[in-house]
């Protein structure tokens, strides 16, 4: 078993995680520390709990948005099977792909 200390916010949170997990498991956490350094900037005076729970929305809300992208091109390839409409989909799912790396 393996186990680290993230940092969120300033803060240090000990995980305990599987055997080799650890690389991206601090992948995970810089991703959401961003999210919240972001958040820190534009909601001005929050508390924490707030500042979490406001991080964890916006990507449940882009984790959403991927979902349905992929569902979308699920449905598309099925009933359309040209590669022109494949091609924007891929862009799209690039796109969102993008948008998540870089928030």
């Amino acid at each position: 078993m393996g186990s680290l200390t993230v940092n969120v916010n300033g803060r240090s949170y000990p995980i305990v995680c599987g055997d080799g997990e650890e690389p991206h498991l601090e992948y995970l956490a810089e991703f959401v520390d961003k999210k919240v350094q972001d958040l820190t900037g534009s909601v001005g005076n929050a508390s924490e709990g707030q500042l979490l729970m406001m991080a964890c929305l916006l990507i449940a809300d882009d984790l959403s948005q991927a979902y349905e992208t992929i569902e979308n091109l699920r449905e598309g390839t099925e009933t359309a099977g040209d590669t022109s409409a494949q091609d924007t989909w891929a862009e799209k799912i690039e796109a969102i792909a993008l948008k998540l790396e870089n928030a």
